[in-house]
């Protein structure tokens, strides 16, 4: 039997799917020999086409990164420390050279992403969906 719901879990992996992760221009620590840097989260395409439920998704999955990745916030211990994992290999890996250990945990953090998500929305998806991304867009 399915409920009206069966489908979230399938669509948030398509949504977290349509994210990218890069570094930015913001340096962490004072070493500068070899700096880290932070990263962000952005769609890897333009999701305006997609059907608005959908792009609102992105919208929100973007928050709920932005929450993971607040500093002295513990929002998802689980997902922050698979975030953290990703940020740590990309600034080891070589410029202009995208490592398998790189796409490894970016797969596991899209993977803990769409987890937080439906853990954040699952009691109402639309409507949660929308208040998160609302926050992101304001």
């Amino acid at each position: 039997m399915t409920t009206a719901d069966d489908h979230w879990p399938e669509t948030l992996k398509r949504v977290v799917a349509a994210m990218e992760f890069e570094l930015t221009d913001e340096k962490i620590g004072a070493d500068t020999t070899k700096p880290s840097f932070l990263m962000r989260t952005v769609a890897n395409a333009d999701f305006s086409a997609l059907p608005a439920l959908v792009a609102t998704a992105i919208h929100a999955g973007m928050e709920i990164d932005r929450r993971i990745a607040a500093p002295g916030r513990s929002y998802d211990a689980q997902a922050r420390n698979v975030r953290q994992a990703l940020v740590e290999a990309m600034n080891k890996e070589t410029a202009g050279a995208r490592s398998p250990f790189v796409t490894g945990y970016a797969t596991a953090y899209r993977i803990e992403l769409a987890r937080v998500i439906w853990a954040a929305i699952s009691d109402a998806p639309a409507r949660r969906l929308q208040e998160l991304a609302r926050i992101r867009l304001v």
